[in-house]
């Protein structure tokens, strides 16, 4: 009897050693690790929406969470620096963002300083893929290139050579250009001449120019319907975009004019606040990896930023790639014009106003 007794109290020992360590289980699930179990994290990151987010998910977030194992990346909805200076970035680990918008975060101290040391792919970036601030800090680093140009319907019209080629007659009425866009306003300075010190012959365009433009569209989107309606002949645009089109069958080309295009720079910087620094970098640099930088050139026609990422020959040429598809895009110096961009912005829209 005695010895059944003694085995009874160990089994009841047991037991509640089982029930204790069930609940320090639970613990972990709530961000506590104990007895050596994986830590739960949750990265929030905002992205941009739309086919985008499909590749990010497919390229960075599902391999990124298998190889770090209670990790978990949650997408949040773009978020810009207006809403982020005014406390909206309050559950948010990493912005992403077009490069201007990385910068202006940086320089009004909403984003942390990076470090060459915190990225084993650094190293392996173009110098236009690390976004510098004010003091030379870095703020971003891009993980996609694009290029701005013309896109146009070769059905309805010549491939157009020059910047210029968006006033002319033959296309009057049948023109989409982007709303308060810098990259517009600065190729039009190039075909123009203009100076920045005095952009007054680039309003003057502007003002010639708005009675041929059928839209002037808010939404990167936008030239996709208005190429498939057969509204506009001559957009200015993404190569990405363009080439998906032309890609599913679509009557669009793009091309790059005799003035350059501009380099459309698309990166991550990492809230100032997030609890998470040391795994938000380490997201950020997956992104730069060959394997996912190739994944969003295959699925969105974006150029890598990470130089060691090989292409077949057919799809170089539809992407930004390599030095040789830098040097005709110009990477605007963000630094100096943000200064001028709420004055050039209300200049546009006075020209641009019917």
């Amino acid at each position: 009897m005695k010895a059944k007794w003694i085995s009874l109290v160990a089994l009841m020992i047991a037991a509640v050693s089982v029930l204790s360590a069930c609940g320090g289980n639970s613990s972990s699930n709530n961000g506590q690790a104990s007895g050596g179990a994986a830590q739960s994290q949750e990265l929030v990151v905002t992205s941009f929406g739309g086919t985008y987010d499909e590749a990010f998910a497919k390229y960075v977030i599902e391999p990124f969470e298998a190889a770090n194992p209670g990790v978990k990346v949650t997408l949040a909805p773009y978020t810009g620096v207006t809403k982020l200076a005014q406390g909206g970035g309050e559950k948010i680990d990493i912005v992403q963002l077009d490069d201007f918008d990385l910068i202006e975060a940086g320089n009004q101290g909403l984003l942390s300083e990076l470090a060459q040391d915190q990225f084993s792919n650094w190293s392996n970036l173009y110098p236009q893929a690390i976004l510098n601030g004010n003091e030379s800090k870095t703020y971003g680093l891009v993980n996609v290139f694009g290029a701005w140009g013309i896109a146009y319907n070769p059905d309805k019209a010549e491939a157009p050579t020059s910047w210029n080629d968006l006033w002319n007659p033959e296309v009057k009425g049948k023109v989409a250009l982007m709303s308060q866009w810098i990259p517009d306003i600065l190729l039009t300075a190039k075909a123009v001449g203009a100076d920045y010190e005095n952009m007054d012959p680039v309003w003057t365009a502007f003002k010639e120019l708005t009675p041929s433009v059928a839209q002037y569209y808010s939404s990167f989107s936008a030239p996709e319907s208005l190429f498939g309606t057969g509204a506009v002949t001559m957009a200015a645009w993404f190569d990405g975009r363009a080439t998906a089109m032309k890609e599913a069958g679509k009557s669009v080309e793009f091309v790059i004019p005799e003035e350059g295009g501009v380099l459309i720079r698309s990166g991550l910087g990492i809230l100032k606040d997030s609890a998470n620094q040391e795994l938000a970098a380490k997201l950020i640099d997956f992104t730069l990896t060959a394997e996912a930088q190739q994944g969003f050139a295959q699925d969105l026609f974006y150029g890598p930023t990470n130089k060691t990422v090989e292409l077949d020959a057919e799809l170089q040429q539809k992407v930004v790639y390599g030095e040789e598809g830098l040097a005709n895009l110009l990477a605007p110096e963000w630094n100096e014009l943000l200064p001028k961009r709420e004055e050039w912005l209300t200049k546009w829209t006075e020209a641009t106003t019917r």
